[in-house]
């Protein structure tokens, strides 16, 4: 069984999620963030759109090599990426120490990166590095022609195309196919995976259903404060940071007990 699906960004803003589906593509790859210094204004509305008909989506950062990894993901988390993430991974990404780099800096708060866009053309250029380890490996390769996407894919080999072989040690979970598919009037990247929907929700971490995710999120902004940055009406630490609940809770049972030595030492200062 093969499932198509859809990448898209600002560059789509205002195409209709729920006519994509209704076209049968079966997922969407919504961009999220770049670098550190752009959240993609359509990623919220995609995404809320997505939920609201049970689409399968993912979102997606555009890795900067020149941006720091955790200011990367701060960006991701300001415009609420979510729990998994898929990294693109491509021109002026840098190497492959820079794309795990930026992993662990996902890693270090919580977010699982379950794709990885490192085309093969880009992974020559970096040196042909292994990605036995790389987490959902996407290709790319673009056989030309136009039209629907089913039939640039069965004209570009299909299931046995040329996008589904291996590099780097690693075997393309997802190929990108086209960049010409006409999908709603508009011209766009289409992705081919081979499986069914459950496979791919596994794959691209989505087993929650849009309200299990939803709930996750409020869980996290209650333990870590908006976009992981704490709560300012609860104070700040000696960096000047925002505090957690439980940073707050700390704080206070370090006071209560200090207040609890004061008052057992003018206990036993009074005479009786």
């Amino acid at each position: 069984m093969t499932l198509y699906g859809v990448d898209i960004s600002n560059w789509q803003a205002g195409i209709s999620i729920s006519e994509i589906a209704a076209e049968g593509f079966s997922w969407i790859e919504a961009k999220v963030s770049e670098g550190d210094y752009l959240q993609d204004p359509t990623w919220p509305e995609f995404l809320a759109s997505a939920q609201a008909i049970d689409l399968p989506i993912i979102g997606y950062h555009y890795a900067i090599a020149d941006c720091a990894p955790a200011a990367q993901v701060r960006t991701w988390l300001a415009n609420n990426g979510g729990p998994n993430a898929m990294i693109d991974f491509e021109s002026d990404s840098g190497d492959i120490d820079d794309f795990w780099a930026l992993v662990r800096a996902f890693d270090d708060v919580g977010v699982n990166v379950t794709l990885t866009y490192l085309p093969q053309w880009y992974w020559e250029r970096i040196g042909s590095p292994d990605l036995s380890q790389v987490p959902g490996l996407v290709a790319s390769a673009y056989p030309g022609g136009s039209g629907y996407a089913r039939d640039i894919y069965a004209a570009a080999g299909g299931d046995s195309g040329e996008g589904w072989t291996p590099y780097g040690n690693a075997q393309p979970l997802i190929w990108q196919f086209s960049d010409q598919a006409s999908i709603v009037g508009m011209k766009l990247d289409a992705n081919a995976f081979r499986g069914d929907i459950e496979d791919l929700i596994a794959l691209i971490g989505g087993d929650m259903t849009p309200q299990q995710a939803q709930q996750l999120q409020d869980i996290w902004d209650q333990l870590r404060g908006p976009n992981g940055q704490g709560w300012p009406q609860l104070g700040h630490n000696g960096e000047g940071r925002n505090l957690t609940p439980v940073d707050a809770l700390a704080g206070l049972i370090t006071t209560v007990n200090d207040l609890m030595a004061e008052v057992r030492t003018l206990k036993g200062a009074i005479k009786p």
